[in-house]
C-alpha cells in the first residue's frame, strides 16, 4: 500500500475492532488479528475460561500464554508505527503528548532515534545531551511522506520493565520471542539464540514456502472451479442437445401422424364425394321423372274439370298419351335402383397407440465417458432407432516449409450429415483440403458404402452426395479463466490490456490498481511491477500494453500522465517519452499501443485524435490521420501492409495503408452481425482474421481483413464463456485468444 493510500485509511488501520477506537497497547494473537490489550483482557474474564481466548474476528482459539498473562502476548509494532503517524498527522489539530513531560503541544518535534515526541521546551534538553547529538529531530510540520515512511521503519523496542529504549536485537527460539540485549544475559539466559534479523529471514523464506504452496493449492482449486463450470456448461450444452433430438425425433413422428392423419382424410372425403356424386345423379333422373308424372297429373285434373261425360269416358288412349311411360299399372312400384347406403368408420391403430404408450419414443440414456470428443469416431444407428444425424468436427491442420505442423483456423469445419433416405448414417471421416476454400469428406456408411463429398467453408451446398450436409461457423469455447475483484497478487481492479511474448506469459494492465501483472498460459501468477503515482515506474490509468519485438521489455500506456513507459520483463524501469500537449512528440490521453513488424511503436493518441509512431527509443517519426480523420481512435495494429484503426466514436474500424493513405472503413453502430457499439483493442489471429473487443454489445466479432463477418462469441453475463465489457485481447502460440474483461475483473481464454 503506497504511502498515501495508507494515509488516506490511516483511521480504519489504527481502530480496533472490538472497542471501535484508537488502539492502545496492541497486541496480537497467532490468528494475526491484533486488538487493544484491556479489549483482550475483558474477553478472557467473560468466556469463563482462563487458559484460551477466542478470536473476535475469525472465532479461532488460541492458548493463553503460560504465564497467564495476555500481555506477554506479541506487540504489533506496526500498528504503534502507525499510531505514531496518526500523531504526527493530527498533531496540528489536537495536539500531541511529549514523551518527557506529558504537556500536549502542536509546535512538537519528533526525535528518529528515540522514537519520541518532544514539546518546544524539552528538544532543548534533548538537544544538548552529547549522547543525542547524532540523533535526527524534524519538526511535526515538516514532515513530508519520507519522513512518514521512516517513522514507520522505526525499530521496536523492548517492553520488558527496567529495559526501556533497549531495541530488540535477538530472538529466543526457546521462547519464540523477540528480545533485547539484557533479556539475553537475564531472562533467557542459557537459551537458543539467534539474530533478530536472521530469525526474520527464517521466517520470510518460510512464509513465501507456505505462499508459494497455498497459491498453488488456490490455483488448483481455481482450476478445478473452472473445469467444474465447464463440466456444467457441457452438461447444460448436452441437455439442450437431448432435448433438441427427443423435440426433433417428436417432430417427425407428429409429422407422420399429420401425414397419416392426411391421407386418411383425404380418402375419406374422395369416397365421400363419389358417393354423393353418384347419389346426385340418381336423385336428378328421379326428379325429371317426378316432373313428368306431376305434369301428367295436372293435365288429367284440368281435363276432368272442363270435359263432359262423353269426353271423359273417352280418356283412356288420352290419358295414356299425356302419361306416356311415366304411368305405372296400379300396385307398381316406380324402378329407382336406388345404392345401399355406405358406412364410413375410422379403425384405430390400438397396437400403435398401445406402443406408444408401453414403449414410448425413445428411452434416455447416461454414461461416463473416458475419451474426449476429439479422440473418438461418431457413429450411428440408422433413422430407425431415433438417430436422425451425424454430426462431426474436422479440424485440419497444414504444415510449414519445415514440415512441422501448424493449426489452421480456417481448415476446421463442423459437418453434419443427416441421410435422406433412411439408410445407414457414416460411421468415419477423412477430411482433406483442396486448396481453394473447400474440403473433400470421405466418409462410410452402413448401407452405401464409400461416399465421397465436397464441402465449401461457410456455405450450405455439398455436391455428389446422398446426404444432407449442413456447415456450421466456427465456434469458439471457453478454456480457462482466471482472477477476480481484488487488490492482491493474482486479482485484478478492472482489467484493461492483454499482451504476450513468445513463452506464452501474459501481461495485464489494471486501470483500478496501476500495475502490470504477468501470469503464465495456464494462469498461474509470475510477478507485477507498478504502482499509482506519476513517478518512473508508476502508473495514473495503465492501459494499453505490449512486448517489444524481441520479447525482452514490455511498453505501457500510462495514460492520465500522458506518456508511454518501458520495463524490462521482470519490471525495472528503463525509459519513457511522451509529455502532455499537441506537439508531434507529446501526448494526450493516449489508450492504445502495438508494436509494428520493424519493432516501432504505435501509439493512439486520443486527445489529439491522431495515431502517432515513435521509435524504440521514443523518437517521434510519423503520424497518421488529421483534422476529421478520426472522432475518438482507441487503437490501432499493423498487419501486412496495412494499419487498421478502430474508432469507438463513429463504431467503425478504418484501414490505412502503412503509409497512411486512407483506404476503406466498415461496421456502424448497432447490435446485429457486423455492428458495433464502442469498439476497443484489436488483434489479428493465426488464420489472418481480424478481432475486435466490442465493449458495450460485451462480445468479440471476428472479420476478414476486407471488413467480412465471419463469426462472433461472447453475451453478456459473468458466467463461463460469458463477457462483461470485454476491452482486449491477444494470441497465444497455439492459437488461443485470450480475453480481458473490464467489468468482471477477470481473463478468459478461448479457443
Amino acid at each position: 500500500m503506497d504511502i498515501k493510500t495508507l494515509l488516506n485509511n490511516l483511521h480504519e488501520e489504527v481502530s480496533c475492532s472490538v472497542c471501535m477506537t484508537t488502539f492502545t497497547d496492541p497486541k496480537m494473537l497467532p490468528c494475526l488479528h491484533s486488538f487493544c490489550l484491556h479489549c483482550l483482557e475483558g474477553i478472557l474474564r467473560t468466556s469463563g475460561r482462563h487458559d484460551v481466548i477466542k478470536c473476535p474476528e475469525c472465532r479461532r482459539e488460541s492458548r493463553v500464554p503460560g504465564s497467564g498473562n495476555l500481555n506477554d502476548l506479541p506487540t504489533n509494532f506496526r500498528i504503534n508505527s502507525l499510531l505514531d503517524v496518526l500523531a504526527i498527522q493530527e498533531c496540528s489539530a489536537t495536539g500531541v503528548k511529549c514523551g518527557n513531560c506529558d504537556k500536549e503541544s502542536s509546535r512538537s518535534f519528533y526525535c528518529f532515534q528515540c522514537c519520541a515526541f518532544w514539546c518546544d521546551d524539552c528538544i532543548t534538553g534533548h538537544n544538548i545531551i552529547r549522547a543525542n547529538k547524532e540523533h535526527r529531530v524534524l519538526a511535526i510540520k515538516d514532515f513530508q511522506d519520507q519522513d512518514i515512511e521512516d517513522v514507520l521503519k522505526r525499530p521496536a523496542f523492548c517492553r520488558k520493565p527496567g529495559h526501556d529504549r533497549k531495541k530488540l536485537k535477538f530472538f529466543c527460539d526457546d521462547c519464540a520471542e523477540a528480545i533485547c540485549n539484557s533479556c539475553v544475559a537475564t531472562i533467557h539466559d542459557g537459551h537458543v539464540k539467534i539474530l533478530l534479523e536472521e530469525a526474520a529471514n527464517e521466517r520470510k523464506a518460510e512464509a513465501k514456502s507456505v505462499i508459494e504452496s497455498q497459491r498453488k493449492m488456490a490455483q488448483q482449486m481455481r482450476n478445478k472451479i473452472f473445469q467444474i463450470d465447464q463440466n456444467c456448461a457441457t452438461i447444460q450444452g448436452r441437455v439442450a442437445s437431448v432435448k433438441r433430438s427427443v423435440q426433433q425425433f417428436a417432430d417427425n413422428i407428429f409429422a407422420v401422424i399429420e401425414a397419416k392423419k392426411e391421407e386418411i382424410i383425404h380418402k375419406v372425403e374422395n369416397q365421400g364425394k363419389q358417393s354423393l356424386q353418384r347419389l346426385g345423379t340418381q336423385r336428378n333422373e328421379i326428379e325429371q321423372q317426378a316432373q313428368k308424372i306431376e305434369k301428367g297429373i295436372e293435365k288429367t285434373e284440368t281435363l276432368l274439370k272442363r270435359s263432359t261425360s262423353p269426353v271423359i269416358a273417352q280418356l283412356d288412349k288420352t290419358l295414356k298419351t299425356i302419361f306416356q311411360e311415366g304411368v305405372r299399372l296400379e300396385g307398381e312400384q316406380v324402378d329407382c335402383d336406388l345404392e345401399g347406403l355406405r358406412q364410413f368408420i375410422f379403425v384405430e391403430n390400438e397396437t400403435l397407440l398401445e406402443k406408444a404408450i408401453t414403449e414410448g419414443i425413445g428411452s434416455f440414456k447416461t454414461f461416463l465417458s473416458k475419451t474426449s470428443a476429439q479422440q473418438s469416431n461418431a457413429e450411428g444407428k440408422g433413422i430407425n432407432e431415433a438417430v436422425v444425424g451425424l454430426e462431426a468436427q474436422f479440424v485440419l491442420t497444414t504444415r510449414n516449409a519445415e514440415g512441422e505442423q501448424c493449426y489452421d483456423e480456417r481448415a476446421s469445419v463442423t459437418v453434419q450429415i443427416r441421410h435422406s433416405q433412411g439408410q445407414g448414417c457414416a460411421t468415419k471421416a477423412q477430411v482433406q483440403d483442396n486448396k481453394d476454400g473447400s474440403y473433400k469428406i470421405t466418409y462410410f456408411a452402413k448401407e452405401t458404402g464409400k461416399c465421397v463429398v465436397s464441402v465449401k467453408v461457410n456455405e450450405d451446398h455439398v455436391h455428389g452426395s446422398p446426404f444432407a450436409v449442413q456447415i456450421k461457423p466456427r465456434q469458439f469455447k471457453p478454456v480457462l479463466s482466471f482472477g477476480r475483484q481484488g487488490s492482491a497478487v493474482g486479482m485484478f481492479s478492472q482489467a484493461w490490456g492483454v499482451a504476450v511474448n513468445e513463452r506464452n506469459e501474459i501481461a495485464v494492465t489494471e486501470v483500478g490498481n496501476n500495475r502490470v501483472q504477468l501470469f503464465s498460459s495456464d494462469g498461474t501468477y509470475l510477478r507485477s511491477f507498478g504502482t499509482k503515482g506519476d513517478k518512473q515506474g508508476e502508473f495514473n490509468f495503465s492501459c494499453g500494453i505490449a512486448f517489444d519485438v524481441k520479447n525482452e521489455n514490455i511498453f505501457v500506456v500510462d495514460s492520465s500522465n500522458h506518456r508511454v513507459q518501458l520495463f524490462s520483463e521482470q519490471g525495472k524501469f528503463l525509459n519513457q517519452f511522451g509529455e502532455r500537449g499537441n506537439l508531434d512528440h507529446q501526448l494526450q490521453y493516449p489508450c492504445g499501443l502495438s508494436i509494428d513488424s520493424d519493432g516501432n511503436v504505435i501509439v493512439t493518441d486520443l486527445g489529439n485524435k491522431v495515431i502517432k509512431i515513435f521509435s524504440p527509443s521514443g523518437q517521434f517519426l510519423r503520424k497518421i490521420g488529421g483534422k476529421g480523420s478520426f472522432k475518438k481512435p482507441w487503437h490501432c495494429v499493423q498487419y501486412d501492409n496495412f494499419l487498421i484503426v478502430s474508432d469507438s466514436g463513429e463504431n467503425s474500424i478504418k484501414v490505412f495503408s502503412r503509409e497512411g493513405e486512407f483506404l476503406y472503413k466498415f461496421g456502424k453502430k448497432g447490435k446485429g452481425d457486423g455492428d458495433f457499439n464502442t469498439p476497443r483493442c484489436l488483434s489479428v489471429n493465426k488464420a489472418g482474421h481480424l478481432m475486435v473487443c466490442s465493449e458495450q454489445n460485451h462480445r468479440v466479432q471476428v472479420f476478414e481483413l476486407n471488413g467480412k463477418f465471419l463469426t462472433k462469441f461472447g453475451t453478456r453475463g459473468s458466467g463461463i464463456g460469458e463477457l462483461n465489457n470485454p476491452v482486449s485481447t491477444a494470441v497465444l502460440s497455439d492459437g488461443r485468444i485470450v480475453v480481458s474483461e473490464f467489468s468482471n475483473n477477470r481473463i478468459q481464454i478461448f479457443e
